[in-house]
């Protein structure tokens, strides 16, 4: 097959600036090149990359665009440039793969052939603008869900088919080799809730939790910056101020894009936090994923999009993030983690194993198995793979 896949205009391939898209379809790129198959990624322009170049056999374009920005109605205008932009360069297709919000609408037929889009976040009432797409692509259950719930004509359209892990997450140190350390990797926005992470943490350095805490860190790590999806300079300087009580047991260490380096902290971290809060903005949450394949224990909030693969206290731990007092609740948690070895690796050992059912090759062979389907004309029922399923 000719499989082109087209990124959206605000992050350039390889993920120098980060971008979980960006970085799976990539993964999986290499991995239909490896099955034979003709591939080409079209992504933004940045800095010195080059406009045509194949690397690991993947045939890369890149095409003109910009940085995403404050304003939504600049980012739609530039989104719908880069969109005309790709549709005149598009490469002969079979299937053309894209998480551009505007790009399906302009494709042609004649060079795109099955329309394939991917829905990395939860929608917002936009579905309708892909009734000429083949295939819409959720990556969890709740996506799915959402999807069919404000769309239900595009009901027969949908497949969940979850995110791939990189093999090097899985090459995990041993338990006993890790630090005392909690670690956040994530985007610096409000949504993703690093804010309750810190009041807990507050919560545990005080004098009646300080036998506790003892000598555990906290690592937050991801951009802060509007163009990399973060909320600004306010909101960083908002979590310092919460995390001067901490003094040196909280450390920013701002973003890390290259894998090696952030395979090494997750090795080197015990616990793993992602309070995430955005109920209409996470669709998945890759980067708790990762932390399991590298052996971390996991606490997430109860967002329904990480039901996929965890299972409350038997591979992870979720707390409830809409309550009153969700950091009270947190903090419980994150406190029977530190003071309970055993049920940190217990959680760590349940969770490796789940988080192997999302290893590239397994989410590759998906993939390609729908792409077969819909270049076969065949019809498919709305299919719901990576199913979760507990461990005992």
């Amino acid at each position: 097959m000719r499989i082109s896949i087209v990124l959206g205009p605000f992050l350039p391939v390889p993920p120098v600036l980060g971008g979980a898209v960006e970085k799976v379809h990539l993964l999986l790129a290499e991995a239909y090149v490896a099955a034979g198959h003709d591939v080409t990624i079209m992504s933004r322009q940045y800095a010195d990359l080059p406009l045509h170049e194949v690397v690991n056999g993947v045939h890369h374009i890149r095409v003109r665009s910009r940085d995403r920005v404050r304003s939504d109605l600049s980012n739609f205008a530039a989104d719908l440039l880069y969109s005309f932009r790709v549709a005149r360069r598009l490469p002969p297709s079979d299937i053309t793969v894209t998480n551009s919000l505007l790009l399906p609408l302009v494709l042609r037929r004649t060079t795109a052939a099955r329309i394939y889009v991917h829905v990395a976040r939860y929608p917002k009432h936009q579905m309708f603008l892909y009734s000429r797409a083949d295939r819409l692509q959720s990556i969890s259950h709740a996506v799915a869900r959402a999807i069919v719930r404000q769309t239900p004509g595009l009901a027969g359209k949908v497949v969940t088919i979850g995110y791939p892990v990189p093999t090097a997450y899985f090459q995990a140190a041993k338990f006993g080799a890790r630090r005392e350390t909690i670690l956040f990797v994530g985007r610096i926005a409000r949504e993703k809730g690093v804010h309750l992470l810190l009041k807990a943490m507050r919560l545990l350095s005080g004098a009646k939790n300080a036998a506790v805490l003892g000598r555990w860190k906290v690592m937050i790590v991801g951009p802060h910056e509007a163009a990399c999806g973060g909320d600004g300079p306010e909101y960083l300087g908002e979590l310092r101020k919460l995390a001067e009580p901490l003094g040196a047991s909280c450390e920013f260490v701002g973003p890390v894009f290259d894998q090696d380096k952030l395979i090494a902290m997750y090795r080197a971290s015990s616990i793993f936090i992602y309070p995430s809060l955005a109920e209409r903005g996470e669709a998945f949450g890759l980067a708790p994923l990762e932390a399991m394949a590298a052996g971390c224990a996991v606490i997430v909030s109860s967002l329904s999009c990480f039901d996929d693969f965890v299972d409350d206290g038997q591979n992870a731990v979720k707390f409830e993030h809409t309550g009153p007092r969700p950091e009270t609740e947190l903090a419980e948690k994150l406190a029977r983690l530190i003071s309970d070895r055993a049920e940190r690796e217990r959680l760590a050992s349940n969770g490796a194993l789940t988080a192997g059912n999302f290893r590239v090759p397994a989410i590759a062979a998906r993939m390609l198995a729908d792409f077969t389907l819909l270049c076969r004309h065949e019809p498919s029922p709305t299919m719901m793979v990576c199913e979760h399923t507990a461990v005992d």
